[in-house]
């Protein structure tokens, strides 16, 4: 195949993997907005103020659908810990918050099938609730550092005073987005390569399922940055390669959560024990949640959606929602250079 043909493909596969998640992507966002005016961080703190069981599990399911990545998780979980959270639960919704996100659960299900988008929010929970059990029951709070510097992970917030719908708007296509862009390009642009330069199933006949894929997965995703939703073309060609579900789900919960910089500020401002706690907790569960998922399918055959890109043809639906979701993309990639005074 020459460079042209190989150019073209590349091109028809980006398109056709763009237009597979661009609906539930663009859907997503409008409801992380939505959320982000009606369930604002300040409030979570009160529901999270008690060293109880009950705190624990509600601050891991609070951070289910946030949409927060591993660095803009810290400075809420600072927050809402000098607002008088308890540490299980803080511990609880920082483990759990950056695995997943409203948006990414609307792609999971697009990309993966239902049995997929509910064994991916469900292995986070289990994840956070461990994490903030393992503090209530083993280990005594101890002091966090006074400090923070909040740097480029800062949460924004939109102007207060705006109204609720239009504030959602904004957070859903311009603040949000500005986040997302980048990593999720950068997924979107690898899971592109790797389906163009490599036959369907190829690392997957030669990376025996089992152990081996879960390694592959867990080495793939800890040490790199990339959010929810910037994982999720990644872990789809993946998908394509023929790797099992369950050594998906090792990936979407380790990578997401955690990067070596995560890992060093958590350390930071936690404490040893508490970054031994948010490590632990996330490697074994990834791990245990894959193999469950995994052995789940082989006995029951869950109703996953197969692997499948390339389509003859797209609804128009799919194909309007590419063309939106690609044209809000190049705009906030471009978007830095085209602020030509202070603002």
């Amino acid at each position: 195949m020459d460079v042209g043909a190989l150019l073209n493909l590349y091109l028809r596969n980006l398109f056709f993997l763009l237009a597979d998640i661009a609906p539930y992507f663009l859907v997503g966002l409008l409801v992380a907005g939505l959320l982000k005016v009606f369930l604002p961080h300040k409030k979570l703190s009160k529901h999270l103020g008690q060293e109880s069981l009950g705190a624990v599990f509600k601050a891991a399911l609070i951070g289910i659908p946030l949409p927060l990545c591993s660095c803009g998780v810290l400075p809420v979980a600072v927050s809402l810990r000098r607002s008088g959270a308890g540490l299980p639960a803080t511990m609880a919704f920082l483990v759990t918050t950056p695995q997943t996100s409203i948006d990414a659960i609307f792609i999971t299900f697009g990309l993966f099938g239902g049995a997929f988008a509910l064994a991916y929010p469900l292995a986070a929970l289990i994840a956070g609730v461990s994490a903030g059990l393992l503090i209530y029951f083993f280990f005594l709070p101890q002091p966090e550092p006074s400090l923070f510097g909040g740097g480029g992970c800062a949460v924004q917030n939109g102007p207060s005073s705006a109204n609720p719908l239009v504030r959602a708007i904004r957070y859903s296509f311009l603040e949000l987005p500005a986040e997302l862009t980048k990593p999720f390009v950068v997924g979107l642009l690898l899971a592109a390569a790797l389906t163009t330069l490599l036959p369907p199933g190829f690392l997957g006949a030669r990376v025996p399922k089992g152990p081996m894929q879960y390694l592959i997965m867990l080495l793939a995703g800890i040490p790199i940055y990339t959010c929810s939703t910037g994982s999720l073309p990644l872990a789809y060609s993946f998908y394509l390669q023929g790797f099992s579900p369950g050594s998906l789900l090792v990936f979407l919960m380790s990578g997401p959560a955690t990067n070596v910089t995560s890992l060093v500020v958590v350390k930071k401002l936690f404490g040893l024990r508490a970054f031994v706690v948010y490590a632990a907790s996330l490697i074994g569960t990834a791990l245990l949640a894959g193999i469950g998922l995994d052995l789940l399918n082989q006995k029951f055959t869950l109703p996953l959606r197969p692997p499948l890109i390339s389509e003859e043809t797209l609804s128009l639906t799919e194909e309007i929602s590419a063309l939106i979701l690609g044209t809000l993309l190049f705009y906030h990639l471009i978007r830095p250079y085209l602020t030509f005074s202070g603002g």
